[in-house]
This record gives C-alpha cells, sequence and structure tokens, in this order.
C-alpha cells in the first residue's frame, strides 16, 4: 500500500514508520527539513507545510491512505490562533486534497482531549460531546479537526478517526511532556504533587490501532484508545518503585497550586525555559475523565493495550538504554 503520512517524525510517527516498512508499505512523508540526500529504501519525502497547498498535493498523489499525525501541541493558558489554524485549516486542507487525490481510507489522529471530560467518573465513550474550551486552544482545536476530517467521508473516501489518551512509552527521543515527567520524577527534579492524574496508553498499542485502522474499522467514525488512569501519585510511586528509591512526595492543595502560577510564570521568564505548570496542564491532571471506554476500538480495530506497569517499566528501560537516565 501506498502511504502518506504527516508528523512521522513526531512520537507516534517514529513508532509507527518503521513497522508500516516492516509490512511493506511504500510511505511518502512530509518533511518541514530539508530531505535527506539519500532516503531509506520505500520511502520518499516531500518537503513542504501543513497549510501549503502544493506541497500537501504532492504528498497525497497517488496514495492509497494517509495518515495525518501532524499538529501543534500546546498546555500554554493563552488562545493561540495560530496553533488553531494550523491544526483545524492543516486538517481541512489535507482532507480535502487527499479526496480529490482519490485516496480510499483517510486516518486523522485526533485526541481525547477532544472530548468533554465532565463528568469525570461517569463512563466516557465516542457518544460524548466535544470539548468546549477556550476558543483557540489545542483541546477545542483538535475537537474541530476531528469533526472536519469526519466531514469528509464519503465521495470515495473512508475517513477513520483514532483518539488517544495521553500516550507513553519507550522510543520517546524528543523527549514529549509526558517522558520529561517521567524523567523529572526518576531523577528526583519533582518538589511536590499535584491532584489528579491521566489516563496512559502505550505508544506501540496506538501505532498498532493506526495499522489496524488502514484495513478494518467503520468509515466515518471515531475510536477511543485508553489504557489506565493513573494518580500523579501512583504514577510517582511506581517511578520510584522501579528505581528502587521509595520516596514520598507532598501533594499540594489545588488553592496553593494555582497561586502560585504568577510566580511560575517569572522564574520561567528569569530562566528563559517553559513554566515548570499552567494552568491549562493543571486542569489536564485534574480534570480527566477516569473511566474512559476502549471497548469499540478492542471490537472493531483489535485494540488491546498493555498494562500500565508494563509501559512505565519499558519506558523507563528505554531511556536507560539511551542514557538519559541511570
Amino acid at each position: 500500500m501506498k502511504i502518506a503520512i504527516t508528523g512521522a517524525s513526531g512520537y507516534i510517527g517514529s513508532v509507527l514508520v518503521p513497522l508500516l516498512l516492516s509490512e511493506g508499505h511504500t510511505l511518502r512523508l512530509l518533511t518541514r527539513k530539508s530531505p535527506p540526500e539519500t532516503a531509506p529504501e520505500r520511502i520518499t519525502f516531500v518537503q513542504g507545510h501543513l497549510l501549503n497547498d502544493a506541497s500537501i498535493n504532492r504528498l497525497v498523489a497517488g496514495a492509497d491512505a494517509v495518515i495525518h499525525l501532524a499538529a501543534v501541541i500546546s498546555v500554554d493558558d493563552r488562545p493561540d490562533k495560530t496553533l488553531f489554524d494550523t491544526n483545524t485549516g492543516g486538517t481541512r486542507l489535507l482532507a480535502e486534497a487527499s479526496q480529490q487525490a482519490g485516496v480510499k481510507r483517510f486516518i486523522h489522529l485526533s485526541s481525547v482531549t477532544a472530548y468533554n471530560q465532565a463528568p469525570y467518573n461517569e463512563r466516557m465513550d465516542e457518544n460524548r460531546g466535544p470539548a468546549t474550551t477556550t476558543r483557540y486552544g489545542y483541546d477545542y482545536s483538535k475537537a474541530v479537526s476531528q469533526a472536519i476530517a469526519l466531514s469528509c467521508n464519503g465521495n470515495g473516501m473512508e475517513v477513520i478517526v483514532l483518539a488517544p489518551t495521553a500516550v507513553m512509552g519507550p522510543f520517546d527521543r524528543q523527549p514529549s511532556l509526558i517522558g520529561k515527567a517521567v524523567i523529572n520524577m526518576y531523577k528526583g527534579r519533582i518538589p511536590a504533587l499535584f491532584p489528579g492524574g491521566v489516563d496512559f496508553t502505550d505508544v506501540r498499542d496506538v501505532a498498532g490501532a493506526i495499522i489496524s485502522a488502514l484495513t478494518n474499522g467503520t468509515p466515518g467514525t471515531a475510536y477511543l484508545l485508553s489504557g489506565e488512569w493513573i494518580s500523579l501519585v501512583t504514577l510517582h510511586r511506581e517511578i520510584r518503585r522501579i528505581k528502587g528509591s521509595p520516596l514520598s512526595l507532598p501533594v499540594l492543595p489545588l488553592w496553593l497550586v494555582f497561586s502560585m502560577l504568577s510566580l511560575v510564570r517569572m522564574l520561567a521568564v528569569i530562566s528563559g525555559g517553559p513554566p515548570f505548570y499552567t494552568r491549562q496542564s493543571v486542569y489536564n491532571l485534574v480534570y480527566s475523565n477516569k473511566k474512559i471506554d476502549h471497548s469499540k476500538a478492542a471490537t472493531e480495530l483489535g485494540f488491546q493495550p498493555r498494562p500500565f506497569t508494563e509501559t512505565l517499566r519499558d519506558t523507563i528501560d528505554w531511556f536507560k538504554q539511551t542514557g538519559t537516565i541511570k
């Protein structure tokens, strides 16, 4: 199968591409950087931007399937119109170009944040309403992007949307925000914990679901890819258990967490780095659904998430092997 991919250099893409190659697919990858002079066998690079018509048309021409992974991710508290326009406009341009090019299947990677998380302790499935947060925020951009992708189902193109929860696992080269949290907890750089937690799913299981969606699933349908909801306290405890160095940390009350935001921002400006946390990142922990149901993906895509403890141990082992932690 000839497959065009956006976001192939990202975390999920870096795990997905080798799996697709191992199954004999031919890949065309969108890249913003200058492509290498010699590409690996069965890989072609198309240099361009997600909002550039010409590069998108070159990317999807002759493709049997398109996998849309690219998105701008942010937990910044400030509305970001550029982020919103890139995520939504890029999805629209890519989906419409794919349809016009005769692409048979279009797989859009969404996010659990595209859905309204409340009520937080009640079962959440694909029928849950969309996120209605800040107009130009990341969550809302994913909700709109998902709707755009699904609206392009038909006229010869089958659209499948996959919405994973917080992605964790090995091969996290950049690393991701979650990878950085694991590293900092392992190294003892976290002075205190916040209330709440998130649902984690393994990057390898997400990649497997994407491959399954190339030939399985109901067109015009979204699938939640969830694993297990884990509190920050449990995450920290399991990391320290794996390290063999038990250490408990205080859990700050929310009023104190929010009252320190101005100080956190000021310290970030002084250091020149990102803030230790933002209001949005705390909201993501405190207001996350604890009962996300992936049974639809299990039935139709064969999605079977591995245990969280296996994912965490493999993540730490990979960081050890790469010298990120010792």
